[in-house]
């Protein structure tokens, strides 16, 4: 399989969007149940917010073979530029364990060399992500419960230093 890790552009929209939907409703139908899943990607994945982190300032990537979408990624820096959070990587349930994920992320991470922390959020109850971010070297720092955020969904905050900066 010969994989291409690429910034996402308007017309790669509707492709990361259909992957993301799919990924999205096999990872969490059974936490959320298929209509909340729906109402979620409907918000967040919608062409129109897709469209809107694609920004100089973003990582937002895909990694494809074939034409096809795998997987995509989004980063940026958090007010304090040292710090990048990534805001969503999914590899697509027939891609995964196949290394994509790995090369996604560093890839996702490049362009900030100047950070000296790592960070994202990840659902609880989504154990195999969460053990995907451990073998990266992140690690629990906090969570997060609010109920005015995104329907009340909660999250566990991971961070990893960087080479050269400072660890969670």
């Amino acid at each position: 399989m010969s994989m291409t890790i690429r910034p996402v552009t308007v017309a790669d929209l509707p492709a990361v969007r259909a992957a993301l939907v799919e990924t999205w409703h096999a990872t969490y139908d059974g936490i959320y149940g298929p209509e909340k899943v729906k109402d979620i990607t409907t918000r967040w994945h919608s062409l129109v917010a897709l469209a809107n982190q694609i920004d100089p300032a973003a990582a937002f990537l895909l990694a494809e073979c074939d034409g096809r979408v795998l997987a995509s990624s989004f980063a940026k820096p958090e007010p304090d530029p040292q710090v990048v959070k990534l805001f969503r990587l999914y590899v697509h349930p027939r891609a995964q364990r196949a290394g994509i994920g790995r090369c996604l992320m560093a890839a996702t991470f490049a362009p900030y060399p100047g950070a000296l922390r790592h960070r994202l959020e990840v659902n609880p109850q989504n154990a195999p992500a969460i053990r995907f971010y451990e073998r990266a070297g992140f690690a629990k720092v906090g969570e997060i419960a609010d109920e005015g955020r995104s329907g009340g969904v909660e999250a566990f905050v991971f961070e990893r230093g960087c080479p050269g900066g400072a660890g969670p």
